[in-house]
C-alpha cells in the first residue's frame, strides 16, 4: 500500500487515505479491515491510471456511472456528476456536496454528446445487457471513457441470488475475460486505447502470504481469494470517431 502511495501527490495522498472506505459500496458497510484494504488499493490503481492516460483539465462534463463516493472526480479536481441508482450512494455523493443523479445507465438523462468523459467504474458487471450500456455511454458520450471490471480468465454468466450474503445490487451478472470483453467492444461505439491490470492482492507482501494466495488459486479460485478478486482490468476507450479523426487520442 505505501508503494502505492508514494506515486501520490501530496493532495491525492491526503484525500486516498482520508477517506472512509466503509462506505466504499454506498449501499453497504464494508466492516472487514482487509476488505477495506483493498478497497483502497485498488482506488489507489484507478487514480493513477486517470492521471496517466487522460489530459489535464478536461473542458467539458465528466459523469461518474456507478459512483458512490466522489473520489475520482475529487481526485482529478474536476466537478462532475455522480450518478448512480441506489438511493445510499445517492445519500453517500450528497453528503459530500457533490452534483449527483439518480439514473438507470441503460437509460442516460442526458443529451446527445454531451459528455466529455464517462468514468464506469465496477459497473459493468452488474448489467444485464452490457453492450445495450456501452453503447447508450457512445451515444452521450462525445469523447473517451475509462472503465474497470473484475480480471477472470473464462468469462462467467451468474444466475440470480447466486450470493444471498450481499443485496441484490451488488450481485454480478457478465465476468468478462480480457479476450470476450475486446470482442464485446467490437460492438460498441469504442475502441481500445491504454488498458492495464491492477493487481490488489498476492503481487507484494510476505512470502507466506503470496504462497498462501498462490495455493488458494491452484487449489480453490482461480481469479479469487477469499471471495475477493485478486486482480482488475482498467482501460480507456475511444470514441471510433475520435480514433479516426486523431491518431493520438487512441493511446
Amino acid at each position: 500500500m505505501e508503494a502505492k502511495l508514494g506515486g501520490l501527490d501530496p493532495r491525492i495522498r491526503a484525500l486516498v487515505t482520508g477517506e472512509d472506505e466503509r462506505s466504499h459500496y454506498g449501499d453497504m458497510d464494508l466492516e472487514e479491515i482487509g476488505l477495506q484494504h483493498i478497497a483502497r488499493s485498488f482506488t489507489i490503481d484507478r487514480i493513477r491510471f486517470i492521471r496517466d492516460t487522460l489530459p489535464r483539465g478536461i473542458r467539458g462534463t465528466v459523469v461518474d456511472l456507478g459512483d458512490t463516493n466522489g473520489i475520482f472526480l475529487r481526485s482529478m479536481g474536476q466537478e462532475g456528476i455522480g450518478v448512480n441508482i441506489s438511493d445510499p450512494a445517492i445519500r453517500s455523493l450528497r453528503a459530500r456536496g457533490l452534483e449527483t443523479l439518480k439514473a438507470d445507465i441503460e437509460f442516460l438523462p442526458f443529451r446527445d454528446n454531451s459528455i466529455e468523459l464517462v468514468l464506469l467504474f465496477e459497473t459493468l458487471e452488474h448489467v444485464p445487457n452490457p453492450i445495450k450500456v456501452l453503447r447508450e455511454i457512445g451515444r452521450v458520450c462525445s469523447r473517451s471513457l475509462v472503465l474497470s471490471i473484475p480480471l477472470v480468465g473464462k468469462t462467467t454468466i451468474h444466475g440470480g441470488g447466486y450470493d444471498p450474503e450481499r443485496p441484490a445490487e451488488q450481485h454480478h451478472i457478465f465476468e468478462f475475460s480480457v479476450p470476450d470483453f475486446r470482442e464485446i467492444l467490437t460492438h460498441t461505439p469504442f475502441v481500445l486505447g491504454r488498458d492495464q491490470i491492477a493487481t490488489v492482492l498476492g503481487e507484494k507482501g510476505r512470502i507466506l502470504d503470496r504462497l498462501v494466495i498462490a495455493l488458494w488459486s491452484i487449489f480453490r479460485e482461480k481469479d479469487m481469494f477469499c471471495g475477493c478478486f485478486r486482480r482488475f482490468y482498467i482501460c480507456h476507450l475511444v470514441r471510433k470517431d475520435r480514433a479516426l479523426g486523431d491518431p493520438e487520442q487512441g493511446g
